[in-house]
């Protein structure tokens, strides 16, 4: 009897230690390091001819684990890395989101096996959404040029926080994704923020509200004092590729 409840405190103690510890993205950070520019572009048909590998072994991990009992952060952090992962492994694989019914299936029918279940890249946004955590949007990599920008480092659950807040401010600051000029009769949002509007308030104006905390002064006097009225720009779904790094086969359409 005093044996197994030995066992049993071991094995309780090493569960919190496991729960407790942030899974090494160490694999992925090198490849993002390498394989990605500062515009946040893809070297794919490099990933898919040095890195495939590499890769695959990064996403096959992601498979074994069980993030559910991990600290919030860790979660949201190990769920954006799987999205954009998967994303690169879809596109190197050739798929993309350049046509209607390529995005489709890359992102409702193209699965891997992520946190001991088969998901899809939809499946991983939902479980994000559930976070009620908007700037994840701003994270998630869709593989088109008006998508936000892949960043060159894993993200990580302990520097999550400031890392939202960096890559949102960048996004919504960006005159390619968002056009927001003083004295303009409206500004032109990203389609995000009308896909999403729900997550950002589900108004107009709570959207508006929301984007004025990052922008700098001059707009956000003028966002607060005139209201003008929203447009949505088009959504460019070009593929994010480094010049030269469409994978080869092409892409399906």
């Amino acid at each position: 009897m005093r044996f197994a409840v030995c066992l049993t405190l071991v094995a309780v103690t090493t569960a919190r230690a496991l729960a407790a510890a942030p899974f090494d993205h160490g694999v992925w950070d090198e490849i993002l390091a390498r394989d990605v520019d500062d515009a946040g572009r893809v070297a794919y048909r490099t990933i898919a001819e040095r890195d495939r590998g590499r890769l695959d072994g990064y996403l096959h991990a992601l498979s074994l684990e069980r993030p559910g009992g991990w600290p919030r952060n860790e979660q949201i952090a190990f769920w954006l890395n799987a999205y954009n992962a998967m994303i690169v492994k879809a596109v190197i694989e050739g798929n993309s989101a350049e046509g209607v019914v390529a995005r489709y299936r890359l992102f409702s029918h193209f699965t891997l096996p992520i946190g001991a279940e088969l998901v899809t890249p939809d499946g991983v946004e939902r479980r994000l959404r559930a976070f009620h955590e908007p700037r994840v949007h701003f994270a998630l990599v869709c593989a088109s040029s008006s998508c936000p920008r892949l960043r060159r480092r894993a993200w990580r659950g302990d520097t999550l926080e400031q890392d939202l807040e960096e890559e949102t401010t960048r996004f919504v600051r960006d005159p390619l994704r968002n056009e927001i000029l003083v004295g303009a009769p409206e500004i032109r949002l990203s389609r995000i923020f009308d896909w999403y509007r729900d997550d950002f308030g589900g108004s107009d104006a709570a959207v508006r509200k929301w984007v004025v905390r990052y922008l700098e002064e001059r707009e956000r006097s003028w966002l607060e004092r005139d209201q003008p009225p929203i447009g949505y720009l088009e959504y460019d779904w070009t593929l994010n590729a480094q010049q030269g790094q469409r994978p080869k086969g092409g892409t399906k359409g």
